[in-house]
């Protein structure tokens, strides 16, 4: 059998978030004593380890450590554990992370692809096209989109590259090659290891794509402001492009950062910091509307660009509570979601010594 490095499963083990908040008028900043810049916070006691939050169909949901939790998005109260721990239908071997696209919940299991309604209804499985797909394989129309891990010949790891697939899973057209957003795994057990130090970035790159609409929206920091939408068939459609003034790396966030680093990571490892922060560090779209978050922050509040589906902007306003990681972008943006215009997020409330559900 063989072996995957843990690069391999990294972009599928993270997670969290949902929905409800307030519009703000176009730079507009509230004021941080404001009643509307506390969110609504909900105890929750089913929660043992959150991963992924998603919000839609008037619901959140919760990735817990063998399930998927969901509650009321209106009233905060708990409703049901869709899946659960085993090997029979409907069951997670281990729950990697899950996605909404389509109307369906998306789960993903070791080797399998798990569907449920947004009541719960266990739907069906398939098995993905590759064993290990390093971004999510996602229905989009009659056809599914996802990234998977390929080989050369001498068996060296390929480029990631996203893919269009067929409903038996043939490949029938490569979009684009993703960027490096992920840092390096740890060497294999046994593998020699680089002397000297490895330098590692903290501040990294955005990549990610949603399915709504049956399209499939791609957004690159790399490239600045940047969203690509294509059609189910692959076929790019259009590009969302809006100059944007990068924000630089403050010295206070590198002194944090140095300072959090555990002493064994400095012994192998040359921090890197590049000069700017990405153009934006995650988006999500709700009700026909596009919601990218920026580094650019005023009162404590980071910025939020709302987009029509076209890419015409709606407001740009300063109303994102929640602290971002830049280390990893790509693992932060799938922490939160937008549900009727207002932002939902899970927190650890140390001194109540529970999680609770953030909604703003």
């Amino acid at each position: 059998m063989k072996r995957y490095s843990s690069r391999q499963y990294q972009l599928i083990i993270i997670a969290f978030l949902a929905t409800f908040c307030l519009s703000s008028p176009i730079y507009s900043d509230q004021p941080s004593g404001s009643s509307k810049s506390q969110p609504r916070i909900i105890p929750l006691p089913e929660i043992e380890s959150p991963g992924y939050v998603r919000a839609e169909f008037g619901k959140v949901y919760i990735q817990d450590k063998t399930n998927i939790a969901v509650y009321s998005f209106e009233t905060g109260r708990f409703l049901k554990h869709i899946g659960r721990s085993g090997q029979g239908p409907g069951e997670f071997t281990l729950l990697g992370s899950f996605y909404l696209a389509e109307g369906r919940i998306v789960a993903e299991d070791i080797g399998k692809t798990l569907f449920f309604s947004p009541e719960g209804d266990y739907l069906g499985q398939l098995i993905p096209p590759s064993r290990v797909m390093i971004y999510p394989y996602l229905p989009v129309g009659d056809h599914f989109v996802g990234a998977p891990l390929e080989r050369a010949e001498d068996g060296r790891s390929l480029p990631v590259t996203l893919i269009v697939y067929d409903q038996a899973g043939k490949p029938l057209k490569r979009l684009l090659e993703i960027p490096d957003v992920m840092p390096p795994p740890p060497p294999r057990p046994g593998s020699s290891v680089p002397s000297g130090k490895v330098n590692q970035l903290m501040v990294r790159e955005y990549f990610d794509y949603i399915v709504y609409d049956h399209k499939i929206f791609v957004a690159d920091s790399s490239q600045g402001l940047s969203i690509k939408v294509f059609d189910e068939s692959g076929n790019l459609l259009y590009e969302i492009r809006h100059p944007i003034e990068k924000t630089r790396v403050p010295k206070d966030y590198r002194d944090r950062v140095l300072r959090s680093l555990p002493k064994k990571f400095l012994e192998n490892n040359q921090p890197i910091f590049p000069p700017y922060f990405p153009s934006f560090v995650a988006f999500k779209i709700d009700d026909g509307k596009i919601y990218v978050i920026t580094p650019a922050q005023k009162n404590q509040l980071n910025e939020v660009i709302t987009m029509d589906l076209k890419g015409q902007i709606l407001d740009r306003s300063f109303r994102f509570q929640k602290e971002i990681d830049y280390g990893v972008p790509i693992r932060f943006a799938r922490t939160f979601d937008v549900e009727k215009d207002c932002f939902v997020w899970v927190e650890y409330n140390e001194p109540a010594e529970r999680y609770e559900l953030h909604i703003y």
